[in-house]
């Protein structure tokens, strides 16, 4: 297995992405601890991966750096904390508040995790960072900051990459579209994407027959959460050890990179 002995520590663990995520590097032979703000959950993913589970916020840097101290060795580290945030309100019709709230969450979550991963990477010689955006980074989303909160993401892991580099660090973005899978996990998305829905007039139903992500994919196939979790897999393992400071693009070909 590609990632047998590796120790990985995926935050935000229980939600529909994070789960998948912790399946598929426990699949490839890493141990996994996961974290997350209720404990309930974690601990029956913990159980079915063979790892351990915690309560961590993954905004506080103190508690992500006692919990990181705790598990020793860390290999790979995933952030996979997920923001709920409006949709459907035209960018002239939002408060301050709502086109901030995303941007502050995501990037203040990703910043507390992988800088403090850095750190203790950096010590020890090396090691994956693996954040997420999504394809809102790179189109115009007329309702919300939350691609600014993406956009942000892709930044920031392009800059901390160019700084961990030499101490053998790599920093990976990964970049999904909208998985419809995770409507069904019972995550904040269901949630979010029905307001979205009923904005325009519709029902999440009706907006899910007419695809959730960018318009014009390459690809019949919807992306999966399987598929997200065998490509962060990928990324974590020393196939892809010559890849830093990158976003991987999994928009099935509706956003090609140029």
């Amino acid at each position: 297995m590609e990632l047998n002995g590796s120790v990985a520590v995926v935050h935000g663990a229980a939600g529909a992405l994070g789960s998948a995520i912790v399946r598929a590097l426990a699949r490839d032979g890493a141990t996994v601890h996961v974290t997350g703000r209720t404990l309930a959950p974690l601990e029956v993913l913990a159980a079915e991966v063979g790892g351990t589970a915690a309560q961590v916020d993954a905004t506080d840097p103190g508690a992500v750096d006692a919990h990181l101290a705790d598990v020793g060795r860390v290999d790979i580290a995933v952030n996979a904390v997920g923001a709920d945030h409006v949709q459907g309100v035209p960018l002239r019709d939002l408060a301050v508040d709502d086109y901030l709230r995303p941007i502050v969450a995501v990037a203040t979550t990703q910043f507390v995790t992988a800088t403090t991963a850095a750190r203790h990477m950096a010590a020890a010689g090396g090691g994956v960072i693996v954040v997420l955006s999504t394809t809102a980074a790179r189109v115009g989303l007329p309702s919300d900051g939350f691609g600014p909160a993406c956009a942000a993401v892709e930044a920031f892991a392009r800059q901390l990459a160019s700084e961990v580099g030499p101490s053998g660090v790599r920093v990976v973005c990964v970049r999904p579209d909208a998985i419809p899978g995770s409507v069904a996990h019972g995550s904040h998305a269901a949630a979010m994407w029905s307001r979205a829905a009923q904005a325009r007039g519709s029902t999440l139903e009706e907006a899910m027959a007419g695809g959730l992500g960018v318009p014009g994919a390459l690809l019949a196939e919807e992306l999966s959460l399987g598929a997200l979790g065998d490509v962060v897999a990928f990324l974590a393992s020393d196939r892809a050890r010559a890849m830093t400071a990158t976003v991987t693009n999994l928009s099935r070909g509706a956003l090609p990179d140029l």
